[in-house]
């Protein structure tokens, strides 16, 4: 598994062209370039990100895995959810923004495992995902806050290697939140079957 060569072939897909695509008309606050690169995050990004999630749970679980399982969102049938899950989420986190910074950092975490929920189980509707996040988070938001405390040592040697160390820290951090998911998946009684 060469993590360092999928974690720069996600970010080339998922930050670099959305950003090159963001300076075509530099002088225009909100030009060509910047409805470019929005469309291209919401028909692009979005479904990339979801087999990003899938690609880490699956190598949480010890499965075999492939650059190409981040496409896999884009097939079947499950591209325009992708497409709506994020939105969704982007939506429910700008409105409780609105209520001070605090309240969407707070609903951010409890959002956190609803893409692994989804992955896992692609019959649920996307509020049911999030819902089901919400509910697995309870009492769990202080844990995934401190997980991510500890990155921080790394993000700043990643600053100080001009993030180049990013391509080692991303996947190590995607991996333990992909753990994360599955310890608290394993605490939980389980969820009703989805009808």
């Amino acid at each position: 598994m060469n993590f360092v060569g999928y974690t720069l072939v996600i970010l080339i897909i998922t930050a670099m062209i959305p950003n090159a695509l963001e300076k075509i008309d530099p002088k225009d606050s909100f030009g060509i370039g910047t409805v470019l690169s929005l469309l291209y995050s919401l028909l692009v990004v979005n479904a990339v990100n979801l087999g990003v999630n899938a690609l880490y749970l699956r190598a949480a679980r010890g499965e075999e895995i492939s650059l190409g399982m981040i496409f896999n969102f884009f097939t079947n049938g499950r591209y325009a959810k992708a497409i709506l899950f994020y939105l969704l989420m982007g939506i429910y986190l700008f409105l409780w923004s609105l209520l001070l910074v605090i309240p969407g950092i707070i609903k951010s975490f409890s959002y956190a495992m609803a893409p692994f929920i989804l992955i896992e189980d692609p019959r649920l509707t996307v509020n049911e995902a999030i819902t089901r996040s919400r509910e697995m988070m309870n009492g769990h938001k202080w844990k995934l806050f401190c997980l991510y405390l500890s990155f921080i040592g790394w993000s700043l040697l990643s600053i100080l290697t001009l993030g180049i160390g990013l391509l080692w820290l991303i996947p190590y951090a995607e991996t333990s939140l992909a753990h994360f998911y599955l310890e608290l998946k394993n605490k939980q009684r389980p969820f009703h079957a989805v009808e």
